[in-house]
């Protein structure tokens, strides 16, 4: 919550209203954490039962693949690697929101 704080009050006001203009990237990245991981994860999964691995692993796997990734560690990585930061807590927001949900 301290990271997310500071990230966000470190922000211009106009980087955050640009950052939620673009949908692409907010479209993509959604349907990459909602739709395509946990899809590869429970075809892994599948794989998994087969070749005798637990039932408390499987499920496991699955329950963490459909959890949105923490806004803090969305913020640090995107801010080590140079990347859009204001996109990213837009991001990380959106799909905190949409995972409650």
């Amino acid at each position: 919550m301290l990271i997310f704080l500071s990230q966000g009050l470190c922000l211009d006001p106009t980087a955050v209203t640009k950052a939620f203009t673009q949908c692409h990237i907010i479209v993509f990245s959604t349907m990459f954490c909602f739709i395509v991981y946990p899809t590869a994860v429970m075809g892994i999964t599948t794989c998994l039962r087969y070749l005798g691995y637990n039932e408390y692993f499987r499920v496991g796997m699955v329950v963490t693949a459909v959890m949105p990734t923490t806004t803090a560690m969305s913020t640090i990585l995107t801010t080590l690697s140079g990347g859009n930061v204001p996109v990213a807590v837009a991001n990380a927001t959106l799909n905190n929101l949409m995972g409650i949900v």
